[in-house]
């Protein structure tokens, strides 16, 4: 079984399609009638009314004809997919194929998310044709039209384009595609799919998928936004997401073949697929072409979400929220069973045991528990419609903060992070890390002091108030902790059993190139500001992952310099520390002043859900004071 069935999506619709369905599947057809209020048939059909053409009966429409023609195939006994992807609206069909949901549940997603759809505000979409993708972006760069963005990326010379109506038709955008030797075709649409101006469909229709239970996907699924496969549960987040983001067809398609797949068939009306496919085969995505980094409308007020490291953790954590969120719950069952496919025992298990004054140091739970408990409450906000507009990633938080960003996916971060836990217990030596409150200056001006121990990271730098971590053998930390407190300076060990950014980890520097090199990395679809980096993720970020994926974890995390950095008006953002032990939101109060403000999702001296509840409050706050 190696074929791949795939699904198109909106304008392949034509009237006339379904012809000698219905008649097979009666009772889908009365189904799809009592849902749409209309005769499924007569819309496909006939069309008497000219509705075809409108989002809110094209998604169904085209939905219905695609799901029967695969029933009516798998049905006559041909044989079944090995995997299965869809295009845009396509994908619910593939989902449909899988088993995600039953034909009168798929049926009433693609009705309320054609219906959300047809309400955005007036927007339009062009293909262009003849151009390769960068090509595109180069002009895109060069005109003074800032709404539009790439939204399908059909094939290495055919994309197509998103944006505010009046800029997609604006004469220059035309002139300069055909200038440089495309063809720009406007497409029939009224609004402006899979861009930024979905953001408010995004959080509605999410609202709506809370209330639909989502079955375990017995068939591979590729996904339009990441370009990999499904997970097999916990995956509304990927359908949510897809509305505002790019199709990665030409991307999707080059890596079932690169995994062996020749054999596709396209479901539904027309051939539109078949000739991509065509097309993708002659070029194939290589890797060198990247999605588009969204644009960000202007707002009064940014949400970043911030990610903290190892020393963050606590037994128990995010116990209470597990029981009482289900967003959170499933996403961190998902996490759980990666990591029980890896390791064989639960994570969540772990993270739950509670057995009398248990020290949660154990780097081999600990990583990967840090790891999802930041995804999951990402996860859990996301499922509220709450999503961030940049991420901010400090030490092991920057696996978590890339993820998000899409950079990487969720099953290749939780298998980095559990490969380098791997690596350090078997490979480096034990030692320590020790926070200090003091300015980071009282380390260089005492070399005799901290003599054998690295800066491992800078927090904040107030003088005698500021806050700095140092790392390196137990010993030698004892010695540099008792002088400390000899002197009055107040000092806090951290629950970690490893000297990380320091030369105690050098043992595995190699490995970790190799295993950052091996993941699939992806031009990040948000803001990435890294500790490392002390700013924005480097461009080059992607072509140098595996030296990046080091750096993470044995450069000196200047968390000072990069809020500096990135954020010079402090007061136009909201931060939101997802690290269990609000750490982060903490610094920002002690150490930045009133203008850095933000709220922590879960700590260890708080209920989960009344400090989730005020995150809540304070984030619809933020929403609701720019008007989104």
């Amino acid at each position: 079984m190696t074929s791949v069935y795939v699904f198109p999506g909106q304008g392949s619709q034509r009237r006339g399609m379904g012809q000698g369905l219905f008649d097979r599947f009666p009772a889908l057809v009365a189904q799809a009638d009592d849902l749409l209020g209309r005769s499924l048939r007569t819309l496909c059909e006939e069309d008497p009314d000219g509705l075809l053409g409108r989002t809110e009966y094209t998604q169904p429409a085209l939905f219905a004809v695609s799901a029967l023609q695969y029933l009516d195939r798998v049905d006559g006994g041909r044989e079944r997919p090995a995997v299965l992807a869809g295009h845009s609206l396509g994908e619910y069909g593939a989902l449909f194929a899988a088993g995600a949901f039953d034909f009168a549940t798929g049926l009433g997603l693609v009705r309320e998310r054609g219906a959300l759809m047809s309400r955005a505000p007036r927007g339009a979409m062009a293909a262009v044709v003849g151009l390769e993708q960068e090509r595109v972006r180069e002009i895109l760069a060069g005109l003074p039209h800032r709404t539009i963005d790439v939204a399908n990326l059909n094939s290495r010379r055919q994309c197509v384009l998103s944006g505010v109506h009046d800029d997609i038709h604006a004469p220059e955008v035309r002139a300069a595609c055909t200038a440089a030797g495309g063809r720009f075709a406007p497409l029939r649409v009224s609004a402006a799919f899979h861009s930024r101006h979905m953001a408010g469909v995004e959080e509605e229709f999410a609202r709506h998928l809370s209330t639909v239970e989502l079955g375990e996907l017995h068939t591979p699924v590729v996904a339009n936004v990441t370009a990999r496969p499904y997970p097999t549960t916990g995956y509304a987040d990927l359908m949510i997401r897809q509305i505002s983001s790019p199709v990665r067809w030409h991307e999707s398609v080059s890596w079932l073949m690169a995994q062996g797949h020749r054999d596709f068939h396209e479901i539904g009306p027309g051939d539109v697929l078949t000739r991509l496919t065509e097309q993708i085969a002659q070029e194939p995505f290589t890797g060198a072409e990247r999605p588009p980094v969204p644009r960000r409308m202007p707002r009064r007020r940014e949400v970043v979400f911030m990610y903290g490291g190892q020393g963050n953790q606590y037994p128990a954590m995010g116990s209470e929220l597990y029981d009482a969120n289900p967003a959170f719950r499933a996403a961190l069952d998902r996490c759980s069973a990666l990591y029980e496919a890896a390791d064989g025992t639960s994570l969540v298990a772990a993270i739950q045991d509670t057995r009398g004054g248990r020290a949660f140091d154990d780097i081999l739970q600990t990583h990967a528990a840090l790891y999802s408990i930041g995804w999951s409450l990402t996860e859990a906000l996301r499922a509220d419609g709450f999503t961030p507009d940049a991420v901010v990633g400090h030490s092991l938080g920057e696996y978590v903060a890339a993820t998000v960003a899409g950079a990487m996916s969720l099953e290749d971060g939780l298998d980095l992070v559990m490969k380098q836990a791997h690596l350090v217990k078997q490979h480096c030596r034990t030692g320590g890390m020790l926070s200090v409150l003091a300015g980071p200056g009282l380390y260089r001006a005492r070399p005799e002091l901290f003599a054998g121990l690295a800066l491992a990271g800078v927090h904040h730098d107030g003088g005698t108030t500021g806050n700095f971590v140092v790392s390196g053998s137990a010993d030698r930390l004892a010695e540099a902790r008792a002088l400390l407190d000899e002197e009055g300076v107040t000092t806090a060990r951290l629950p970690v059993r490893y000297a990380f950014h320091s030369e105690l980890i050098d043992d595995i520097r190699h490995e970790c190139h190799e295993m950052g090199r091996a993941v699939a990395v992806r031009r990040p679809e948000l803001p990435v500001h890294s500790a490392a980096c002390a700013g924005p993720l480097r461009e080059d970020a992607a072509e140098r992952w595996g030296p990046y994926v080091w750096d993470v974890i044995r450069g000196t995390a200047r968390f000072d310099t990069m809020m500096a950095t990135s954020f010079p008006r402090p007061e136009r953002h909201w931060f939101v520390d997802l690290s269990p032990g609000g750490s982060l939101a903490g610094l920002l109060g002690h150490g930045y002043g009133p203008d850095h403000r933000g709220a922590f999702a879960i700590d260890r001296f708080t209920s989960d859900t009344a400090s989730m509840r005020r995150l809540r409050e304070g984030l619809r706050s933020v929403r609701d004071s720019r008007g989104a």
